[in-house]
């Protein structure tokens, strides 16, 4: 019996909706808070303050997805095998929104006068890929009941993603360590968190693509 066997074929596309409205609402969190670092390199205290509250709108709304999906998966019968996939899979994606929020707060706390352009760029190319990320997770989704094959696919490049972003890190954690020599400790501690909490949110992404993985190769 197959992941999906036990279902019908209208409350599969149901559960996969329901979770592809939740990766939208991901998608935005993570855009905007990536926004907020493109802010941060020209200055713009305006924009910061801006995408924050996107981040945040975005954030509430996501969480009420989560909410009712878990309603949903709690009324339906379900395997409990494939109950807890789904319910994994939720959880996981939303802790890439938390993260991201997370980041954008620490951020809305940094006042970005004398915070390396450089620093600056590579935090930025590491939210570029949690962004990339959760694209893909999005596209696998769509893909887990027409061609679960090519979320293998997918997974595998959200993986690479989430190598790419932990080796920017490595360069970033250097520049943040010089940076901590010559600023007060409150912006280094905050400035780190930034850089703790977007590798945090890419490894959320990769926990994603091990799940999507894990129920396209129980769908095949």
């Amino acid at each position: 019996m197959t992941l999906w066997s036990w279902i019908s074929r209208r409350r599969q596309w149901d559960v996969i909706r329901f979770y592809i409205e939740h990766v939208d609402k991901i998608i935005e969190v993570v855009d905007h808070a990536k926004k907020m670092i493109e802010f941060f390199l020209v200055k713009d205290l305006e924009g910061i303050k801006r995408e924050w509250y996107e981040v945040f709108k975005y954030e509430k709304e996501a969480d009420e997805v989560k909410r009712r999906i878990l309603s949903e998966l709690s009324r339906e019968t379900f395997h409990p095998i494939d109950r807890e996939e789904l319910i994994r899979l939720v959880l996981t994606s939303d802790d890439i929104a938390a993260y991201a929020k997370g980041w954008s707060r620490r951020l809305s706390l940094i006042e970005p006068t004398n915070i390396p352009e450089s620093t600056l760029i590579k935090l930025r190319e590491m939210a570029e890929n949690v962004h990339k990320s959760t694209l893909l997770m999005k596209n696998a989704a769509e893909k887990l009941l027409s061609n679960p094959k090519e979320v293998l696919n997918i997974s595998n490049e959200i993986e690479r993603l989430e190598e790419e972003t932990d080796d920017i890190r490595h360069e970033v954690f250097k520049e943040i360590l010089k940076y901590c020599e010559e600023s007060k400790v409150s912006q280094c501690l905050m400035l780190k968190e930034v850089m703790d909490s977007i590798e945090n949110s890419a490894d959320k992404c990769e926990d994603v693509a091990d799940t999507l993985r894990s129920i396209a190769l129980l769908s095949i």
